[in-house]
């Protein structure tokens, strides 16, 4: 007779407080998608299409996405993680420098980097991180390639490289739980490691780069392995339902989907789609809508600087 594992019990934060450093991946998604298209296609190994920091192609129309996360623990004190590590050097430097996690950086603030998965997005911007903090922790999914480790390194990284196994989550600290989820998407990328954090007396929050494992997905995987999955409170970060725009039945699906889960906050980036947060906002969905500052063109996301706060408001301090 099979036997259901017992539920892994993370702990609990205080509080969550999570500043979106760049949401904004891109400028124009034609341009991207047509440096893709003119490269090879979706199956082209994204190391050889020279954008920044492999060549200049479009350098004007890369930027990236980050995100810097402060959790509060039951006894106050406040550990600090960067998610994602965005893609154009020049934007990030920028970035980084007006939200001061440069600094952050510096002083060794900031205990891990947390890459959600190899896309140039996410991961290429690393030497912005690196030059301020060589010896960070990095956390990977399963499934990065030769190249991507190689770049790390040629980056100038000199600290510990720790992959997170497919189907065992790391406890990062009492609280936060990593978790790496096999797929294989555009540009011969591999894995995505999600993020999820419990708050105390409020439930669950999923933090995803992409959400490429799909999000409803990613909620029952929760719901399945950790103690109090049962009440998902938040998602931040990409749900990836239409980041070309397009739609279709399964698409308003899942949209419908969403709304089974009783979540009381979804804060999208980019990749999840101006189209499916409209959607989204029709149905009532409880989406935080931002600021549209600092490069972000569209207030649908939660933007560049905006702030998704959690529980206890001391995390910052």
């Amino acid at each position: 007779m099979a036997t259901t594992a017992p539920a892994l019990d993370i702990g609990a934060l205080k509080g969550l407080r999570i500043l979106c450093v760049s949401e904004t991946g891109w400028f124009d998604t034609a341009t991207v998608f047509g440096d893709i298209r003119a490269a090879g296609g979706a199956q082209t190994d994204q190391y050889s299409i020279p954008w920044p920091p492999f060549g200049r192609l479009h350098a004007d129309n890369a930027a990236g996405f980050s995100a810097l996360l402060e959790a509060e623990a039951i006894d106050g004190s406040v550990r600090r993680l960067l998610f994602d590590t965005g893609w154009n050097p020049d934007w990030m430097d920028r970035r980084f420098a007006e939200e001061g996690v440069d600094r952050l950086l510096q002083e060794r603030r900031i205990e891990a980097l947390i890459v959600s998965h190899e896309h140039f997005d996410h991961f290429w911007g690393i030497g912005s991180t690196l030059k301020h903090c060589p010896d960070i922790p990095i956390y990977l999914p399963e499934g990065f390639h030769p190249a991507g480790l190689a770049f790390i390194r040629q980056q100038g990284h000199e600290g510990t490289v720790i992959t997170v196994p497919t189907g065992q989550p790391l406890v990062l600290f009492p609280g936060l739980a990593l978790a790496s989820f096999p797929m294989s998407t555009l540009l011969q990328v591999q894995g995505e490691n999600v993020l999820y954090a419990r708050l105390q007396d409020q439930g669950l929050t999923m933090i995803t780069g992409c959400g490429h494992g799909g999000v409803l997905n990613l909620l029952d995987y929760a719901r399945r392995t950790f103690a109090g999955g049962e009440k998902i409170h938040a998602i931040y970060g990409g749900l990836h339902l239409s980041p070309l725009e397009d739609w279709d039945s399964q698409r308003d699906e899942i949209v419908n989907s969403l709304a089974r889960y009783g979540i009381a906050r979804i804060a999208c980036n980019h990749c999840t789609g101006r189209t499916a947060v409209e959607k989204m906002l029709a149905s009532g969905l409880p989406v935080l809508r931002g600021s549209a500052r600092n490069g972000s063109q569209t207030d649908l996301f939660l933007g560049n600087g905006d702030v998704l706060q959690l529980g206890s408001e001391n995390a910052a301090n």
